[in-house]
């Protein structure tokens, strides 16, 4: 009879001879919790059946649209057997990655590009983090956000009105409810989403998340009355077009109004100056506001999918919320992006959107995705050899040209913000972890778990 032989440790626990002993798992295992991978090698066949070596890991993995994982070698194996022939297998999305003590999809980087409320590009590949003014929600419990040309008109319905500018913020314990009275809607959103210290934020979902609520919230807050009756249930969500004075898709230049229901409510498609920050030299003046619509004409483009040229210069990424209408108290309420950081009543300012670019576009990839965590965004850098390995060898002997990009070697937004106006960011050049101004803009590297 053969006998297994195992060792006891002093608490009875047996230890496999293979780990070690007690409970410490394989070296392999150990691997996914560092934050730098050994770098190994492999060698894959290419189509004209040569050999090359390309630098691996296994913790780092190709993975499908089908959500399957695979080694380099595991997929080249595979297109060697389907004679490479692309159309046969499910195109790679992105990587996942054990490092770090995490374990996460990393979603191809954010490519193309972005533009400004003026009509200008931004760098290639890259976009702004979110809002610039994160502190709105914390500088105060209850507030009203109206200007002054308005408080005659406030709850009458009257076109270009508010029907109220109340909002208050309820401490629920483990969560907040943000209230906006202009449209009497409510958002939940856990508490701890503020600033933080690098590195110590594990609540990366929640913080997102938090982006979305807070967005929501705000847009109510400034949203206008259009004028048209709606007999819809308040809350009610509607399309808004915008259109010129004729009703036909405007021309640069020609002025732009918000249409609903075929209704040209007259009210011209701004940015909504009912703007209020905790910094008052951030308000958005009339004088602001009027300087972006002028431009916006000029350069053809506006805040609505919808708008002239939208195709070739949309304001809005992947995502981000346009011009909608919203059912309130019988009548359609217009509910716009604004601007969030106006300096005084300077015209030359790069103005970021309220809403949070890089938070939705993220959302907008697939569910349960969201912006990184910087202990996610981190190894991006210390394993770039790896990762920029894999995505060379899905590019230059796979053929996956068009659907996987090269690596960027710019520094990389992660969901942690360390004051009202910055967040954190990872150089993927140089490894340097940093904070950054929320309108820099910087690559987007959507993520999700595994």
């Amino acid at each position: 009879m053969k006998l297994n032989h195992i060792r006891i440790n002093m608490l009875g626990e047996p230890k496999s001879p293979s780990s070690g002993g007690g409970n410490t798992p394989p070296d392999y295992d150990l691997q996914s919790r560092q934050l730098i991978l050994p770098v190994e090698s492999t060698t894959i066949t290419t189509k004209e059946g040569k050999t090359a070596a390309v630098a691996t890991n296994d913790h780092i993995k190709i993975v499908d649209e089908n959500m399957q994982a695979y080694t380099v070698k595991e997929w080249n194996d595979r297109s060697v057997t389907n004679g490479f022939d692309n159309s046969l297998v499910a195109k790679p999305i992105g990587f996942r990655m054990q490092a770090n003590d995490v374990d996460v999809l990393f979603r191809w980087p954010f490519t193309g590009k972005t533009w400004s409320c003026l009509g200008a590009a931004s760098a290639d590949n890259a976009m702004q983090h979110s809002l610039y003014e994160y502190d709105q929600r914390t500088s105060a419990g209850s507030g009203a956000d109206y200007t002054c040309s308005q408080d005659a008109n406030l709850g009458t319905n009257t076109v270009g009105s508010h029907r109220a500018a109340d909002w208050e913020i309820t401490d629920d314990g483990d969560s907040l409810t943000l209230y906006c009275g202009n449209t009497g809607q409510s958002w939940q959103m856990a508490k701890d989403c503020g600033n933080t210290n690098f590195m110590v934020a594990f609540n990366y979902d929640e913080r997102c998340d938090a982006m979305i609520a807070q967005n929501e919230w705000m847009r109510h807050r400034f949203a206008i009355c259009s004028g048209v009756k709606t007999t819809e249930p308040d809350g009610t969500i509607t399309s808004v077009e915008i259109l010129n004075a004729s009703g036909k898709q405007p021309a640069v230049g020609e002025d732009m109004y918000f249409y609903v229901d075929g209704s040209n409510t007259t009210l011209k498609a701004k940015y909504n100056v009912n703007n209020r920050h905790a910094v008052e030299s951030y308000y958005l003046t009339d004088e602001i506001a009027e300087f972006i619509y002028a431009k916006q004409k000029e350069n053809g483009i506006n805040m609505n999918d919808t708008g002239v040229n939208s195709v070739d210069k949309p304001l809005l990424v992947s995502g981000a919320k346009g011009a909608e209408a919203v059912a309130v108290g019988g009548f359609w309420y217009i509910i716009t992006p604004y601007i969030s950081r106006p300096n005084g009543t300077q015209t030359s300012y790069d103005y970021n959107v309220m809403d949070s670019p890089a938070v939705y576009y993220c959302k907008a990839v697939a569910d349960g995705v969201r912006l990184p965590g910087d202990k996610e965004v981190f190894p991006l850098w210390t394993n770039k050899n790896i990762i920029n390995g894999l995505m060379n060898y899905l590019r230059t002997y796979e053929g996956w040209t068009d659907d996987v990009p090269a690596y960027n070697s710019g520094s990389a937004w992660s969901c942690v913000r360390y004051s009202g106006y910055g967040a954190w960011y990872v150089n993927l050049g140089n490894g340097s972890c940093y904070r950054g101004s929320t309108y820099y803009r910087l690559s987007v590297w959507p993520v999700s778990a595994f």
